[in-house]
């Protein structure tokens, strides 16, 4: 680790962000003989092992970052290429056995998907990666950096965090410390739940006057179809409607199909993370979903092969913080950068890190690495596409949120016009929508959440620190006794949480690092930390 202890400039997070970022910062280093050190540290123990999405990806960003793309003989360039978007639909779900596909004419041009392409952010990752070593560019996985290191108004690096102590946090045999990382740039790619981007924004005020970040939970299954299938490749569907209480659907989401190949689907439920239900089981509302006439005649005979589940930011416009301070910079998914008008947010990750890049090559060439010379980031990404998609966006995802009870039925029309509200539409923080209405679903079908997580490859060592803690356990008691049940025990994708007698089980070696706890919990009393470097799920093809 000697080598890595300074670097002039370190990525943290090896997602799509950060490694388009270094990619671009090295092509331009290049270009003027220069040879800065460009550093990527990734918590997972492989790229892309901890990177999930839809994901329908407009690829038209990658003719700047890597011109000659499609003409690459790669297995994931063959395969992206495979999987262009030839047949597009958005259906609406009525009951448990009817599908009504919407008109093409009244569907928004931005949720038209055909001519994008079906990837999966795993692999592309993977691709990314083998194209940034290429260039010089040194990526280290598992190493999980748990401190912002900062001197004033300067941000120093990172500390990573220290491996090899036990539960009771003893030093074992193979301990090893967490050494510090310095860097002239430090640049946030973590994702969404970036909890260092988070530190940056608290400690440096970034955030001030901006709504709160709001999310949605999605939990994706990839299913094996048999080679004779209803499906078929080439397909994308999104669905509104199905699974929800009554016939107001006033939990924010929808589900999605994508074609994978042609004997594999990707298929996901986006739930958006302020749903007011104690008892909404995510995972069990993925199969409910699956149980429909319309879906289960398209997945019939196909075998769940892979499972997991991820958080996406869809606070919009007036969630943006500044994403810039003295040595460094927030991209992608950790900045927000998403449409939920578009339901897309990768392509804006890749553009925002090679934006990124361009502002950090400048402050190379003047040796000045203050946020007035960094600060040409944000302005780069005001002229660029991402800025003007999000803000033409900007009260998208509000508008659903304001019509309450009524959801889809009055948010939908309020979305062809809320770029024309003439001012912001507040958020609250996800937890504060939690009640006591229970959904009492009954539903019995499908895989259940150990079978699920088995799938997703996840693993903790059984004897380290436990990741998830509780600042008061005192406060469950009265959350079962306000809510009458315990909301994490149903919340969890992965059943971390469970309760027998009032006794909390925690099993934080199921945990898909999705982070819904520490968002969602009603009383803000869950304590979610990076665990060691290399611990997680092990996602492949998500």
């Amino acid at each position: 680790m000697d080598e890595l202890n300074k670097t002039d400039v370190l990525f943290v997070g090896a997602g799509p962000a950060s490694l388009a970022g270094a990619i671009r910062l090295k092509q331009l280093l290049k270009q003027k003989g220069r040879n800065e050190s460009v550093v990527v540290i990734e918590k997972a123990s492989k790229p892309g092992q901890h990177n999930l999405s839809g994901a329908v990806f407009e690829a038209e960003v990658l003719d700047d970052l890597i011109p000659d793309w499609k003409e690459r003989k790669d297995s994931f360039v063959t395969k992206m290429l495979a999987n262009q978007v030839a047949r597009d639909e958005m259906v609406f779900l009525l009951g448990e056995s009817r599908a009504i596909e919407i008109p093409k004419t009244i569907i928004p041009p931005s949720m038209h998907h055909k001519g994008n392409y079906v990837i999966s952010v795993s692999e592309m990752v993977n691709w990314l990666a083998n194209i940034a070593r290429g260039l010089g560019i040194e990526i280290y996985t598992g190493f999980a950096a748990k401190e912002l290191i900062s001197e004033n108004s300067l941000v120093r690096g990172v500390k990573l965090g220290d491996k090899g102590l036990n539960k009771e946090r003893e030093q074992q045999p193979n301990y090893t410390p967490g050494d510090v990382i310095e860097a002239k740039v430090t640049v946030f790619g973590e994702g969404s739940l970036g909890q260092l981007a988070e530190e940056l924004v608290k400690r440096f005020n970034l955030g001030y006057g901006k709504n709160p970040q709001v999310r949605s939970l999605g939990v994706k299954e990839i299913i094996k179809l048999p080679e004779k299938n209803n499906f078929g490749p080439n397909r994308v569907i999104h669905t509104l409607g199905f699974p929800n209480k009554t016939l107001t659907p006033d939990v924010f989401g929808g589900g999605t199909l994508y074609s994978m190949g042609e004997n594999v689907v990707a298929i996901s439920l986006l739930l958006a993370l302020n749903w007011r239900y104690c008892d909404l089981n995510p995972q069990q509302e993925l199969q409910v979903f699956k149980s429909h006439r319309f879906i289960k005649s398209l997945i019939e005979g196909g075998e769940v092969i892979a499972y997991g589940a991820k958080t996406l930011s869809e606070g919009g416009y007036y969630s943006l913080t500044r994403l810039v301070t003295d040595g460094a910079l927030i991209i992608g998914g950790a900045a927000g950068l998403a449409s939920v008008k578009k339901l897309k947010g990768l392509h804006y990750a890749i553009k925002s890190g090679m934006v990124a890049a361009e502002a950090i090559a400048q402050a190379i060439e003047e040796q000045d690495f203050s946020k007035r010379t960094l600060g040409r980031y944000e302005s780069l990404l005001r002229k660029s596409f991402v800025m003007k998609d999000i803000q033409a966006a900007r009260n998208y995802r509000q508008v659903f949120t304001k019509a309450g009870r009524a959801g889809l039925y009055l948010g939908i029309p309020l979305s062809f016009f809320q770029q024309w509200i003439p001012s912001q539409l507040d958020t609250k923080p996800d937890f504060e929508g939690m009640t006591n209405a229970r959904l009492q679903r009954q539903y019995k079908g499908g895989i259940d959440r150990l079978t699920a997580v088995s799938l997703s490859g996840t693993e903790h060592r059984e004897d380290e620190p436990s990741h998830i803690t509780f600042i008061d356990t005192g406060e469950c008691a009265r959350c079962g006794a306000d809510y009458g049940c315990h909301p994490c025990e149903y919340f969890c994708p992965g059943e971390v949480y469970r309760f027998e007698d009032s006794r909390l089980f925690l099993s934080p070696s199921n945990c898909l690092h999705c982070q819904t706890c520490r968002i969602k919990c009603p009383n803000q009393i869950i304590k979610w930390e990076v665990p060691e470097g290399g611990d997680g799920p092990k996602y492949k093809i998500m």
